[in-house]
This record gives C-alpha cells, sequence and structure tokens, in this order.
C-alpha cells in the first residue's frame, strides 16, 4: 500500500544516506535518477518494514517531556521575544554554571530559532525543532568600545534575543545601554556568552570576529537548553518568559 512519507522517515532516510556517503566511493556512472524526498514520496514497503523499528525508538525518545510552559513562547516581538529572552537566560546561565565565573552578556540570533515552544507540555522533539542545528557555545571578551557595537546593532537589526545588555533606541539610532544595569566602562572586559556562528561573524555581527575567545566549547545549544530545561522542571518550575523592556527600540 502506498502511504505519504513522514517527517520521521524523512528523518530516517537522510540518515542512511548519510552512511552511505561514508561507505566505499562506487565508480562514477553517466546516469542518475532524481528521488523527490517530501511528503508526495511514495514509501518501499521492503524499507519500511527495515526502518519501522528504529522510526519507534525515535519516535518514542522525541515524545519524552522535558518540561511545562504555561504559555506559548515565539518570536513575536521587535528585536526582543518571549522565546529569545528564555533562550539568552538559560544560555547565560549554563555558562556560569559550567565555567563558574559571571557571565556578563548573552545573545542569541532570531534567525537561529527555527520553531516555538508551545503551551503545555515541552519535549525534546520540540527542543530539537526549535535549535536543529549544532551551533557550538563560546564566550567572548569583549571591551566597551564592542558592547556599543552590539548595542547598535541591536537596535538597528531588531533581530537579537538578549540577556543581560539593556538598549533603547529613537528613530533607530541607539539613545542608551546599560549592562545588568550598569554602564560600560573603558577599560573593563565583559563577557558575552554566543554561538559560534555568532562569533565567526554571522548575521552581520563582523565586528566579533577578532574578539577574543575564552572559551570555544563543543557544548551544543540544543544540549545546554534540554539540560537547563531539565533542570527547572526537576525543581518543580515552568518554562517562563516573556517580554519584559529589555529592548526599547523605537
Amino acid at each position: 500500500m502506498v502511504k505519504p512519507i513522514s517527517l520521521i522517515n524523512r528523518f530516517l532516510l537522510l540518515g542512511f544516506l548519510l552512511l552511505l556517503s561514508c561507505a566505499t566511493p562506487l565508480p562514477k556512472s553517466a546516469q542518475a535518477t532524481f528521488i523527490s524526498i517530501d511528503d508526495q514520496a511514495e514509501i518501499h514497503e521492503p524499507s519500511e518494514r527495515f526502518v519501522s523499528p528504529f522510526r519507534a525508538n525515535l519516535e518514542a525518545e522525541m515524545n519524552k517531556v522535558i518540561g511545562t510552559s504555561s504559555t506559548e513562547l515565539n518570536k513575536e516581538g521587535v528585536g526582543e521575544t518571549s522565546l529569545g529572552n528564555l533562550i539568552t537566560d538559560l544560555q547565560k546561565k549554563h555558562a556560569e554554571e559550567t565555567f563558574g565565573y559571571p557571565v556578563h552578556i548573552s545573545a542569541m540570533n532570531n534567525g537561529g530559532i527555527r520553531n516555538i515552544l508551545p503551551a503545555g507540555d515541552i519535549t525534546l522533539g520540540h527542543i530539537y525543532e526549535l535549535s536543529p542545528f549544532d551551533n557550538y557555545l563560546f564566550i567572548l571578551e569583549l571591551n566597551a568600545e564592542k558592547v556599543r557595537q552590539l548595542a547598535e546593532y541591536a537596535v538597528t537589526r531588531k533581530s537579537l534575543g538578549l540577556s543581560g545588555l539593556y538598549v533603547e533606541s529613537q528613530g533607530g539610532t541607539l539613545t542608551s545601554y546599560s549592562i545588568n544595569g550598569e554602564a560600560a566602562e573603558e577599560g573593563r572586559t565583559y563577557l558575552l556568552a554566543v554561538n559560534d556562528y555568532m562569533a565567526s561573524g554571522g548575521d552581520n555581527l563582523a565586528f566579533l570576529i577578532d574578539a577574543p575567545r575564552k572559551e570555544e566549547t563543543d557544548i551544543v545549544l540544543r544540549d545546554l537548553l534540554i539540560t537547563q530545561i531539565k533542570k527547572k522542571t526537576k525543581k518543580g518550575e515552568k518554562i517562563e518568559a516573556s517580554i519584559e523592556g529589555r529592548q526599547k527600540i523605537n
């Protein structure tokens, strides 16, 4: 019987194709057949029987509940969003717990957030959908000038989640900013938690490229979110965040 191919099936098929790509190369052929992998693709029954046990295990794992949210957390907002606030707060907390020193600012590019967190149960699958990329946690050292550049970027691009850095603008121009309520000081070093994509200048953050790296880790954003959400759940806390005025962009 012909059935539509599911998202899990496509995920598993991609995994098998990646495994095959590691095998001994076959001789090149001048002939090729394009196989479309989408919702309209037909399932090959022998392959379906082979994949089925793996799919069942994967679905069971992805459906595990790791937390509960009172409201939907999303990217709605101008610069500041409820989901951006949550991610940057958890990223900052995880960095401080991991390294044992204060992290002044945490930032996340909104474009890297690929889904919402729904009201109610939050599953492992939700986190994988939210953060499908293997982005790694970096800690950068910023001087006062680079903090100002980050603040200017936030109010002009309107595309960052921020924790620890508060910004205000008028007519697209930065009017004030502070780090945890204090003005940036010349000669002082501030620590910024970001992902490696941002640290490497992604999303036009070129001014971060030459910022000294205090930590370059193999901690994946997705994994730290799962860890922190589980910790909150263990303490009986719900996963909550809201737009609270960290970015007053006019």
